[in-house]
């Protein structure tokens, strides 16, 4: 389910630390660096993601292939037990 091929770059942009005390410093630099390549692609490669919410895994896929996935979410599990990735919710919660 890769959507994203005619964007013009792929980055993943990743920061090391030790201890929260650097966290919130490392995670404001990776993020200011990767919205300064975005360049108003507002595309997301699932598989690069971290904790960064549902909106942006909803980036990661074109309209036609979320519908599509959550299409297949209904029909192998409806009640969405496997969540705990970048999930993608069942047709009937996704909407």
């Amino acid at each position: 389910a890769f959507a994203h091929r005619q964007s013009r770059i792929m980055v993943n942009v990743a920061a090391f630390y030790d201890g929260e005390a650097d966290k919130t410093a490392r995670q404001a630099w990776v993020s200011e660096f990767a919205d300064a390549l975005r360049q108003n692609d507002s595309g997301a490669y699932v598989g690069f993601l971290g904790d960064e919410g549902p909106q942006r895994v909803r980036q990661a896929y074109p309209e036609a292939t979320w519908n599509r996935l959550a299409e297949i979410k209904e029909r192998f599990d409806p009640a969405n037990f496997f969540h705990l990735n970048q999930n993608i919710p069942p047709i009937s919660t996704s909407k």
